[in-house]
């Protein structure tokens, strides 16, 4: 594995997220992926599987834009899981992406963030060992 060692003394902890989407408007204060950035400085080390839904948070996308036109206002302060993916691997996280999962929603594992690591679900589930703590977030 290629993560950076913590500070931190609690245990090792695999963060596994399914669900992609769970409202930008409501969550534009926090979200998951900003809460792990916000937590993993507590731990030995803390890394992610997107699997699901969630892989999509992983793959490039250049027409994106994090806003929403509610009436005649403009959103802009959505939050960007993309930038919360390549802060979360600037961070020392390993992000491993279900490669299955990115197939199945029809993009192209080379389509994926810089620093993440696209695996078969098989593979995995065999790492699930190497933490002490797996949570589903």
């Amino acid at each position: 594995m290629t993560t950076t060692a913590r500070t931190g003394t609690g245990p090792s902890v695999l963060c596994v997220l399914d669900r992609a989407y769970r409202g930008a408007v409501e969550a534009q204060f926090f979200h998951a992926l900003y809460g792990l950035l916000d937590l993993h400085g507590q731990f030995e080390r803390m890394d992610v599987a997107l699997r699901g839904a969630a892989v999509t948070l992983a793959v490039e996308e250049d027409t994106y834009r994090p806003s929403v036109r509610l009436g005649t206002m403009v959103l802009d302060t959505l939050p960007d899981y993309r930038g919360s993916v390549r802060d979360l691997v600037a961070e020392g996280f390993e992000v491993l992406v279900d490669r299955d999962a990115v197939r199945a929603l029809g993009f192209a594992p080379e389509r994926l963030v810089a620093g993440t690591t696209c695996l078969a679900p098989a593979e995995l589930a065999v790492r699930w060992p190497r933490y002490d703590q797996v949570w589903f977030v």
